[in-house]
């Protein structure tokens, strides 16, 4: 085998190396993407602030009425009990009474809705607990499947970079290093595979002559155009 086509199948050995470490990329990126899961944390966490607030309000609300009941239940006392004989006094009273019973009920009424929004609450909470459940259960899958495919990635990988050290030190030092440099200098494609008399890394038609050179394959012969390492297979 000649050094033309080994460098010819180690740049398809680095290809590969180059696709499996772009995979593997891809694979940590979503691995490290916990976006939707901290959304939905975040959802469950914001429902559950506003439920404690409701039902501190609640509980508010609920003291509030015990109070004015409290007082009611006095003023009516007083009123019945006989013990106020002055009309205004009593006028007064029953006044204020009436006040305080207006009051309870515009509580009351608050408490009412409040309990229907806590209920609006409690069933949006629940839904959302259902929702963060599915989605940390459904990446847990997806990460689960991801590793497993990360590790034969990087089995692959391994294999492909041991080959290519196999490959590499069977080249000759010269022809490999004028390889790893075309390879930094051209985003990776070092050699040009020969079709139909064409140089495909530039879509150059090159002479029969030079096609014929390349296939004798005793030299490196390089494209005249994009200077990259011809190979006819």
């Amino acid at each position: 085998m000649s050094d033309l086509q080994r460098l010819h199948q180690l740049q398809e050995i680095d290809l590969r190396c180059e696709s499996l470490q772009r995979e593997l990329q891809e694979i940590d990126a979503v691995l490290a993407d916990e976006s939707e899961l901290a959304s939905a944390r975040a959802a469950v966490a914001r429902l559950r602030d506003h439920l404690r607030e409701q039902e501190q309000r609640s509980r508010e609300l609920e003291w509030s009425i015990s109070e004015v009941s409290s007082r009611i239940q006095q003023d009516e006392q007083r009123l019945y009990s006989g013990t106020i004989r002055n009309p205004k006094e009593l006028e007064g009273l029953q006044r204020e009474l009436e006040q305080r019973k207006a009051q309870r009920s515009r509580l009351e009424d608050q408490e009412l809705e409040l309990l229907d929004a806590i209920e609006k609450t409690q069933a949006d909470l629940a839904a959302a607990e259902a929702e963060l459940n599915r989605i940390a259960t459904a990446v847990a899958e997806r990460n689960q499947e991801l590793l497993s495919r990360r590790a034969s990635v990087q089995g692959q990988l391994d294999e492909a970079i041991g080959e290519r050290g196999r490959l590499s030190a069977q080249v000759a030092p010269s022809a490999l290093a004028q390889y790893e440099q075309l390879r930094r200098a051209k985003r990776g494609l070092a050699v040009s595979r020969i079709e139909r008399a064409t140089c495909q890394g530039c879509r150059i038609a090159l002479p029969l002559g030079l096609v014929q050179r390349v296939r004798a394959g005793r030299d490196l012969i390089f494209c005249p155009s994009c200077g990259r390492i011809l190979y006819a297979p």
